[in-house]
């Protein structure tokens, strides 16, 4: 999770988001608004195996459960690079 909460921290700060983590559960949350659209963004470690990442807008919920850090990563990169749209991620 520490690849994971560096690169959400560096995102968060570039783009004005806003950005919690809790240490207890070592959850993020992230809020802001990405290419216009409105959106909340929880990523949680599930029993130190799995992380599982929300990411809502005002029109949907994607819930994804992810088997390594290095995938949830990658997914991430994804949902905020320049090159996607809010609807394919």
């Amino acid at each position: 999770m520490k690849k994971i909460s560096e690169y959400l921290n560096e995102i968060s700060q570039r783009e004005g988001y806003s950005y919690f983590y809790h240490d207890e559960t070592r959850e993020i949350w992230i809020s802001g608004h990405n290419r216009g659209v409105r959106f909340d963004l929880l990523v949680r470690p599930i029993k130190r195996r799995y992380i599982k990442v929300v990411y809502e807008t005002p029109d949907e919920r994607k819930v994804i459960l992810f088997l390594s850090e290095k995938d949830a990563l990658n997914r991430l990169k994804k949902i905020f690079s320049s090159e996607e749209t809010v609807e394919t991620v």
